[in-house]
């Protein structure tokens, strides 16, 4: 085995120099007098509805349906365009429509005021006489694209760049209408979200009745309420409704009785061991391990009178694998040892959403030596395909300010009649964690998983680990307050996760980012686009290797290494990477490559959710200069074009993993372009500007194998060091030496 290498490259930081394109129609895109009428009525429509509704807000929200999924670049600029501002400026909110999957368009919710509607009208019907007067009532590429084509502007009452701008947002927008969004089943509880508008909540539902002790506010704009208060919402102000969810999480478990009540259970007392934050339900501290436990019962007020007969089973369960795992189930000894846990208890058998939130806030707060989280509560009800549930949402951006990363569990299908699986509970939609689904012994799917795909293509699960099945002979061995017992369950495969991670980063001392990096590229490994692909949706990029060797290392005919950096400029990159070359002047190689970092993100803007973008290219470093990349992401090349729907499908954008890989059919030896070695670049994209706001950390896993089986890792180790790049070996022994010296204390003698 070779051991996996940390190279530190340098960097190019490199500006867009991606010239400025004509406002031109895309190919079979058009615009016609017909297009323009539609939606001349349409607000026409919109402007009645707000007429007969009382005047709460000082403007009006407008959905725009799109007929596309639309990329940032080619939303509506000028139609609905408030004096001053950019239209980007106003959006509160962004869905999908209810077709068939992979059929989806955009509907993007604006907040404008009722004299930008009055304006868009004048600007469709100077829009209306410039068609039927240039172009005979219909824009196509052929008649209006510039630099073959030229009008007389003058005549108009528009600009020039203004009539351009309003040919193209016609050409991709559907049709315009008020928002309405229903909740997809009753519930006793539910979290209701509204669109961010001038008014506060508060004001907003004292002028329509509500007094507020029928609700709880969270945030600026989202409560918790009763189902009938959501039903006063829905006949006063149904426009006024973003997103709808449940309010209640809940822990799963079975009716087992313990195997073993009075068992011997040995474990010596705990040293330096890492910690990794646990928070689930009640800990039992009279269990053999509880030395090894730090708990908590981090209990509300009102909550503290269950606390003496609470149930404390789930949390003992799930603590008792991140303990002492591999003593109770062998098979599964990943060799990562023994952890310490702090454990808090935050309920007994579930609780509200928006209570379990504030009380992770203040906990990892109080917390920061902790950098990984075990949380292995959900929700029964199913996410929405339209926008990241609350809980999700408060993880991601949590992971994307501290220095933490959270192990969730996919959640069960508990149903006792089932007809199709169910997507997944809550908050295993959370992008930046790391969602784990189970796994039966062989590798098959549990019969309890439940769906991911977030957000119509967002990939969660991100892997799949042994959680047990519902037959004895597939159970994992926990254990509970009464003795040891045999579960089932995503409660049961993530704590497993959260091991590794914990050695990665606390032991080995690799960034999250580069943690979270190698689980995935070991879950995927070169089958992913042969065979698990397919599967993605219920196991992630796969299932991750028991022993932490076989993440760390690679075979004899690989070379794997990683990189860490911070994308500061639009392009970071690197276009001389020295992959070795056989005798033929050839590469003998296929390669993959993962990346995985953690952007801010947005709830309000719904599917289109993540801030951030990086978009990964690696591959040979062609004569023009550009990167030949293994995926064969062409976007953002000079003359070349991907749209939105194809872009986020192949290339994964917006995604904040990126596993890119590519097997040739014949695997034959790549040739090399002269001199040119191997690059690496890594563009960056905002949603909500043009400009970077901060920089963002990344991580980066690249596996070469070697098609003739010959190890050159040595030759790679050299050819970085002649560059002045620093190589570090990586070996589990090393690292796990260094921890140690680490954790010494030091006593110094008094003089």
């Amino acid at each position: 085995m070779n051991n996996i290498l940390e190279v530190k490259l340098r960097y190019n930081r490199e500006k867009n120099k991606i010239p400025v394109v004509y406002l031109n129609l895309r190919k079979n895109d058009y615009t016609s007098v017909a297009n323009v009428d539609r939606l001349i009525s349409n607000l026409n429509t919109i402007q009645a509805y707000y007429r007969a509704t009382p005047a709460l807000l000082s403007g009006c929200l407008v959905d725009v349906h799109y007929n596309d999924i639309i990329a940032k670049s080619k939303r509506m600029s000028e139609l609905l365009k408030p004096t001053g501002q950019s239209a980007d400026d106003v959006i509160v909110g962004a869905r999908f429509s209810a077709d068939e999957p992979g059929s989806e368009n955009h509907i993007i919710t604006y907040y404008v005021s009722h004299d930008t509607i009055l304006q868009a009208k004048e600007k469709l019907s100077e829009l209306r006489r410039f068609l039927s007067t240039e172009l005979k009532d219909k824009a196509t590429p052929e008649n209006f694209n510039e630099p073959n084509n030229s009008f007389n502007y003058a005549r108009y009452s528009l600009k020039k760049t203004v009539l351009r701008k309003l040919v193209l947002d016609c050409s991709v927008i559907a049709s315009l209408g008020v928002p309405e969004i229903k909740p997809e089943s009753k519930k006793d509880t539910l979290l209701i979200t509204l669109f961010q508008t001038e008014i506060s909540i508060t004001d907003l539902l004292e002028k329509i009745g509500i007094d507020n002790m029928s609700y709880t506010s969270y945030g600026k704009n989202t409560l918790s309420v009763r189902w009938e208060i959501y039903e006063q919402l829905n006949n006063k102000i149904p426009y006024m409704i973003s997103m709808v969810s449940s309010d209640l999480a809940k822990i799963s478990l079975d009716d087992n009785e313990p195997s073993v009540k009075n068992d011997n259970m040995f474990i010596p007392d705990p040293g330096n061991e890492p910690v990794i934050g646990v928070i689930d339900n009640l800990f039992d501290n009279t269990v053999y391990f509880n030395k090894w436990v730090e708990s908590t019962d981090y209990l509300d007020c009102f909550e503290m009178h269950s606390r003496k007969n609470a149930d404390r089973r789930h949390g003992t369960e799930v603590t008792s694998l991140i303990v002492d795992g591999p003593t109770l189930n062998p098979w599964l000894d990943d060799h990562c040892g023994r952890f310490r846990v702090r454990h808090f208890g935050v309920c007994e058998r579930s609780i509200s959403i928006s209570r379990l939130v504030k009380k992770i806030q203040k906990i990892v707060n109080a917390n920061p030596d902790i950098h990984v989280w075990n949380l292995s509560l959900g929700t029964e009800e199913e996410v929405s395909k339209n926008f990241i549930s609350y809980d999700a949402a408060f993880l991601d951006n949590l992971q994307a300010n501290s220095n933490v990363i959270f192990v969730v569990s996919g959640t069960n299908d508990n149903r006792k009649e089932r007809n199709g699986r169910l997507r997944v509970g809550s908050p295993a939609d959370s992008l930046n964690s790391i969602v784990v689904n189970s796994v039966r012994r062989d590798g098959s799917i549990a019969s309890y998983s439940r769906n991911g795909t977030i957000l119509s293509f967002y990939n969660k699960p991100d892997v799949s680990y042994y959680g047990g099945d519902y037959q004895e002979s597939e159970r994992i061995t926990v254990y509970s307050p009464s003795g040891k017992v045999q579960e089932y369950g995503t409660s049961f495969a993530a704590p497993w996760i959260s091991r590794k991670l914990c050695y990665l980063i606390d032991v080995m001392g690799m960034s999250r980012e580069v943690a979270k990096a190698l689980i995935i590229d070991a879950s995927a490994g070169w089958d992913y686009k042969k065979s698990t692909y397919k599967n993605r949706n219920l196991i992630g990029y796969g299932i991750v290797p028991i022993d932490i060797s076989k993440i760390v290392s690679s075979e004899n005919n690989e070379i794997k290494f990683i990189l860490h950096g911070t994308a500061q400029t639009y392009k970071t990159s690197n276009y001389a990477i020295p992959v070795p070359k056989n005798n033929d002047d050839k590469y003998p190689y296929i390669a993959r490559a993962t990346l995985c970092y953690f952007p801010n993100c947005s709830r309000s803007q719904g599917v289109d959710y993540t801030l951030r973008e990086l978009s990964l290219k690696f591959g040979r470093v062609k004569p023009d200069g550009n990167i030949e990349d293994i995926n064969d992401n062409i976007q953002d090349e000079i003359g070349k074009y991907s749209n939105e729907r194809k872009s986020r499908s192949e290339f994964r954008k917006w995604e904040n993993t990126k596993f890119i890989s590519k097997l040739l059919k014949q695997n034959k030896p790549l040739k090399a372009y002269k001199d040119r070695l191997w690059g690496l670049s890594i563009i960056s994209k905002e949603r909500l500007g043009t400009s970077m706001r901060s920089g963002l950390n990344f991580g980066i896993v690249v596996t070469l194998h070697g098609l003739d089986n010959i190890n050159r890792i040595q030759d790679f180790i050299t050819a970085c060091s002649i560059r002045g790049w620093i190589v570090n070996e990586i070996t589990l022994e090393n690292k796990l030496d260094i921890y140690n010296a680490n954790q010494e204390e030091i006593l110094f003698e008094d003089n």
